[in-house]
């Protein structure tokens, strides 16, 4: 099974696409395709978003310039970026979420275990950017 004879699969699934079986793998691609051809007027879709994601793109959803630096490199860094996108807006959400918890009503503010979710997320991504900053 390769991506060139299965593309939407691929970009749907990835390399988890190898562990199907041929005609499964067959029959989800051509429900894929009808799916692409009906949806394809009206702008993008969701296995268009899904091929650019793999193809490198980064938080501005632009693919990242090569500048000299290998796919490789150019993943490592796309994926840099997004996470650091994420963990932006999850410290922003949870310093609102403080000021709430300090200066506003009670019934605006997160609970402990929200904000011990939003502790634990920033975590994850900051050691993910840490991962993915050796790898570029």
């Amino acid at each position: 099974m390769s991506a060139s004879t299965y593309p939407y699969l691929f970009a749907t699934l990835g390399e988890a696409a190898h562990q199907l079986p041929d005609d499964i793998a067959c029959a989800l691609e051509t429900t894929l395709t009808a799916t692409q051809a009906a949806n394809a007027p009206g702008g993008p879709t969701l296995l268009d978003c899904l091929q650019r994601i793999r193809q490198v793109e980064a938080a501005d959803g632009q693919p990242w310039p090569s500048k000299g630096r290998t796919q490789a490199q150019c993943m490592a860094m796309a994926r840099i970026d997004r996470a650091n996108a994420g963990l932006t807006f999850l410290l922003e959400l949870l310093h609102a979420s403080e000021r709430v918890r300090v200066d506003g009503d009670d019934a605006q503010q997160l609970g402990d275990d929200a904000r011990e979710g939003l502790l634990l997320a920033c975590r994850g991504l900051s050691e993910y950017v840490d991962v993915q900053l050796q790898a570029a």
